[in-house]
């Protein structure tokens, strides 16, 4: 990793350390901890230790910390190792991580286990299942989750949509090398699937060197012949390309690896590429900006001023909760357009390789605020009022 910059120039004084939030499950697992001392494994007593932990893991899981929610689901599995919850936490824990030889050997055992677990671990499997492209395992765990009194509206809504892409899915042809998995609709050829794959092989070599990692395994890459799927999804119409954990993409079957499909598939696959660099910890804005870059699009300074003439930037927040919002178009392009102008910055004032280093940094578990002063020196809102006056907003 390049070095960090000097984030204070001698003689300035260090500001004063703020008290960071309480955590409420850090507190817990600490009451907990004080709670099995003296327990021994196997004894009901170990068996309540683990379940206790496997909740806490979830919430860390749910919060997005897999680290910590790994370290807590494995403690849990010491205490308990026939909880088919807690190893099907620990299944999804390891996929959301992307260390999928460890998903596999705790899928197997979750599967072993599965017939004495609670409704909640066939919830959690249907999730696994679902992320690794196994539609019918998802259908049947779900299903087996309502059956036995699972009652999550969220999830059941999930199996209702999961029915339907699953009939969309009838036909679907199927190919994996080492980078990719591809399925496709039938009405698209062999041939221009050959030729998507060669074309995302090349932009993978570029995407990999430079956020210096490469995707912990096969990227599933889902090729539509029509918009079935993502009308299903409420996709807006003008987006042909979704990162979900994986790429789809919607195609004319008839048109061939056109330049237009060749920019959807860069975006999409950088998506994936930043959530590995960043363990899933990169903001929506550093997403976007990053995808739009790797499909070559760039803003002209002029072309900023105009789109922001009469209105202000929005903050950095105030973009990460815009950016979901994406029904309406004119409102989408003008965040869009801030996410790519703030990354450009980066890329033009610190460097490609301080934009990749506060990638990699939030991965090793740092804030983006603690990446980002590391990287450029900046705090955030140093960052936002920088972009501006670069742009001359």
């Amino acid at each position: 990793m390049i070095p960090a910059v000097v984030l204070l120039l001698a003689g300035t004084a260090r500001p004063a350390p703020t008290a960071a939030p309480a955590d409420p499950l850090h507190a817990r697992v600490q009451t907990l901890r004080r709670r099995s001392e003296g327990v021994r494994p196997g004894t009901p007593e170990a068996g309540s230790i683990a379940g206790e932990l496997g909740q806490i893991g979830r919430g860390y899981l749910e919060k997005g910390d897999t680290g910590r929610a790994v370290e807590l689901l494995e403690e849990a599995y010491g205490w308990d190792e026939e909880n088919g919850l807690v190893l099907a936490l620990l299944t999804l824990a390891y996929v959301r991580r992307g260390d999928f030889p460890f998903a596999r050997f705790y899928l197997d055992l979750a599967e072993q286990r599965a017939p004495r677990a609670p409704p909640q671990a066939y919830e959690v499997l249907g999730e696994v299942y679902y992320s690794l492209n196994r539609l019918e395992d998802a259908v049947v765990a779900w299903e087996h989750f309502q059956r036995i009194g699972g009652e999550s509206p969220a999830t059941l809504r999930q199996l209702s949509k999961l029915r339907q892409e699953l009939a969309l899915a009838s036909g679907q042809r199927h190919f994996e090398n080492e980078r990719f998995s591809f399925f496709w609709d039938p009405a698209i050829s062999a041939p221009v699937v050959e030729k998507i794959a060669d074309r995302l092989a090349a932009i993978y070599d570029e995407q990999s060197a430079f956020f210096g990692t490469d995707l912990p395994t096969a990227q599933i890459v889902i090729l539509y012949a029509g918009r079935s799927y993502f009308s299903l999804v409420s996709v807006p119409d003008w987006v042909s390309g979704v990162f979900d954990g994986k790429i789809r993409v919607s195609l004319d079957p008839d048109g061939g690896v056109t330049p237009e499909l060749t920019v959807v598939l860069a975006h999409e696959l950088a998506h994936s590429f930043v959530r590995q660099a960043s363990a899933d910890r990169a903001p929506g804005w550093l997403h976007e900006g990053l995808a739009q870059w790797w499909e070559g699009k760039r803003i002209p300074v002029s072309e900023m001023r105009q789109e922001f003439r009469g209105r202000s930037p929005h903050s950095l927040s105030e973009m990460e909760g815009n950016l979901a919002k994406r029904a309406d178009r004119a409102a989408a392009r003008t965040n869009y357009v801030q996410a790519l102008a703030v990354v450009e910055y980066l890329f033009e004032h610190h460097g490609s390789g301080a934009v990749a280093c506060l990638t990699r940094d939030l991965g090793e578990g740092r804030s983006f605020a603690e990446a980002l002063r590391a990287e450029t020196g900046l705090t955030p809102e140093e960052l936002s009022r920088r972009w501006k006056e670069w742009a001359k907003l």
